[in-house]
């Protein structure tokens, strides 16, 4: 999941989710579904990453309805990110830049799917 400097703690263990058990609906989207995988980086991702999954659920949720798949990215590079999706052929369907976070460096990739938020390794 984090590239650069070699496998993280958290990568390590994210790579364990290979499927899920059950699925969690996002209280701000009735459409956002999420893995056991998703619900594992929130917690675990710097002091919490459930606001990625607040802009995912607010802001990507309704592009489901004409993008069957996309592809997203969330890019930390020091205290900064990016959020980057695109169509799974790196057409980019949506970008934000996220001024602050504390989530744990690296690039972090997601797919959304059928309205359901997995990690590559559970898709």
């Amino acid at each position: 999941m984090a590239n650069g400097g070699g496998v993280t703690m958290l990568s390590a263990d994210l790579k364990m989710f290979t499927g899920t058990e059950q699925w969690f609906r996002h209280p701000l989207s009735s459409n956002f579904l999420y893995t056991d995988g998703v619900k594992f980086f929130a917690e675990h991702c710097g002091g919490g990453a459930y606001w990625f999954l607040d802009i995912l659920a607010t802001e990507l949720a309704d592009l489901q309805e004409t993008e069957d798949f996309m592809s997203i990215t969330l890019d930390v590079v020091d205290s900064s990110a990016k959020i980057t999706a695109d169509d799974g052929n790196g057409n980019v369907l949506y970008t934000k830049n996220i001024d602050f976070t504390d989530a744990e460096k690296g690039t972090w990739k997601f797919f959304f799917t059928n309205n359901v938020l997995l990690l590559p390794s559970e898709y």
